[in-house]
């Protein structure tokens, strides 16, 4: 919902007393052989399963979150755009006097149903617009490919400043305390009322 695109926060975290709880928890305890220590459970959804321990530093896990965050997204549109697709292609293309692209069988283009060479350019320029502008839109508020190299060690690696926040080393949006991963700072309606703790939750 729109709660997920709100404006971000001060306060993402709980207090230093809550996450030491947390963190010494039987459960956490328990876990603590296959988690990485930034898996405080802190974090929404954190269950401190983490046996590789990619998630070793506050801006990887904030980077697989924000990775995690829009793989979602982009999957619940095309769990519906889907089927949506192959119920309402053919009586709108009736309307507007144009040819299905549906296949034969009835099914949507794609690499494996075939069909991708009846589908208009025109149309794959308009999703490439469609993209870029939301990835313009979000560069501002998630971070971009130079803070991913960043949290990623790059900079470490290299010795240059390849995010451009004036150091070397963690990436300075990632290690905020305000920065809350997938939040777009979208919600043109205001419908989210909740807290920040009910925001982070979200």
């Amino acid at each position: 919902g729109a709660e997920a695109f709100a404006p971000g926060s001060s306060l993402i975290r709980p207090p230093s007393s809550v996450r030491a709880g947390i963190a010494n928890s039987p459960l956490r305890m328990q876990q603590s052989s296959w988690s990485s220590t930034v898996l405080d459970g802190t974090m929404p959804g954190d269950r401190g399963f983490d046996p590789l321990k990619f998630a070793n530093s506050i801006p990887k896990l904030r980077i697989y979150r924000e990775a995690e965050l829009k793989h979602g997204r982009l999957a619940m549109l095309a769990a519906v755009g889907w089927p949506m697709a192959e119920q309402l292609n053919g009586p709108i293309s009736k309307v507007m006097g144009l040819p299905s692209t549906l296949t034969s069988a009835g099914l949507d283009p794609s690499v494996l149903n075939g069909g991708l060479e009846n589908t208009s350019p025109v149309y794959w320029l308009a999703v490439l617009a469609f993209a870029t502008a939301i990835e313009l839109f979000a560069v501002k508020r998630t971070p971009g490919l130079g803070s991913t190299l960043a949290a990623l060690g790059l900079e470490k690696l290299t010795g240059k400043d390849i995010d451009g926040d004036g150091q070397v080393g963690e990436p300075t949006m990632l290690m905020a305390e305000s920065y809350l991963p997938g939040d777009l700072g979208f919600d043109p309606l205001g419908l989210f009322k909740g807290t920040d703790k009910h925001k982070a939750d979200l």
